[in-house]
């Protein structure tokens, strides 16, 4: 019998992966223990060099098996950690650059593409916007702007070169298109009020922790990659998207008056909660009562790979 040796290694690795991240979840493994054991990556690498040497030998299958355990593992404390695993080359930078501008009109783009450290937006009064920032070896962000749009992109050096922390304010009187990339970032996100014609956010390898309390976003899309995020929405959050996850676990806070839809997408390896809710089910949605009476709703199509969400989730959102 001829086996997909392949197959075998990513199904292996990828339930691996969710064992591990429930298991930190549910409090049976550490979380501080298991971000210290990533001083053992090289492990990752030892598993997969034999897993080649054996591939011509009658054990091929076994170690085929042997590294799909070790990457799942690794995968799943990724999840579960977040960055905080790695170095980007530096501590975080004790000095930041500022700049700032202002828009001129109603509406306007911002495009942020951040790698490595700690990026946090936050919105303002006014039409302005502000951008601190800094690298542990003292390069600022590199920062394009005019009067309807604002882009902030990693200094033109290696990805490793040095960890970044961005703060960066938007005026609350401005409608935005808002455009993030992140990778191996905590990026913490305080748009409680604000007002955005589109918001895509990409992370990989990530933390991300959202507050949309009171904001209106009517096209929204979230494509997440080895990592978590948690979201705050309330009675006056208008936000209707997408939710898109590959190893990754998402945690979803709503208060008592918010109208909530949720429409998943089965998959064997993603798991969710709703059934434990107090949401009405629909085939594959479940919704709030008040959802069809509700001035402002949150209507989310979800969908995932070895990946879980919670609902309102007992201790809260983190």
């Amino acid at each position: 019998m001829q086996i997909n040796r392949g197959l075998v290694f990513w199904g292996v690795a990828l339930v691996t992966a969710g064992v591990v991240a429930l298991a930190v979840q549910e409090n049976y493994i550490d979380s501080d223990a298991l971000a210290g054991a990533w001083r053992l990556w090289p492990v990752v690498l030892i598993a997969i060099g034999l897993s080649i040497v054996l591939s011509r030998t009658p054990f091929a299958v076994l170690g085929t098996i042997a590294a799909a355990l070790v990457v799942g593992a690794a995968g799943g404390a990724l999840i579960s950690v977040g960055p905080g695993f790695a170095s980007c080359g530096g501590p975080e930078p004790t000095s930041l650059t500022t700049r700032d501008g202002a828009f001129t009109g109603g509406s306007a783009s911002a495009d942020l593409d951040f790698n490595c450290g700690t990026l946090e937006v936050a919105m303002t009064d006014g039409n302005g916007w502000r951008v601190a920032s800094g690298q542990s070896d003292g390069d600022e962000a590199r920062i394009e702007a005019t009067d309807t749009s604002l882009a902030v992109r990693t200094p033109d050096r290696g990805f490793m070169d040095g960890e970044q922390r961005w703060e960066i304010g938007l005026g609350s009187g401005v409608t935005y298109a808002l455009l993030i990339d992140v990778n191996a970032a905590t990026t913490i996100l305080d748009l409680a009020g604000g007002s955005f014609s589109e918001l895509s956010v990409d992370p990989n390898a990530g933390s991300l922790t959202f507050d949309l309390r009171g904001s209106s976003v009517p096209s929204f899309s979230l494509d997440m990659n080895a990592g978590s995020a948690s979201f705050q929405v309330d009675g006056g959050t208008d936000l209707d998207g997408t939710m898109g996850m590959n190893a990754g676990s998402i945690e979803f806070c709503a208060d008592p008056d918010a109208a909530v839809r949720f429409t998943v997408e089965e998959n064997l390896t993603f798991s969710h909660d709703l059934d434990e809710s107090e949401l009405v089910r629909t085939g594959d949605t479940w919704a709030s009562a008040n959802f069809g009476t509700a001035d402002g709703r949150i209507d989310l199509r979800l969908e995932g790979n070895a990946a879980s969400f919670s609902f309102n989730p007992e201790g809260g959102c983190e």
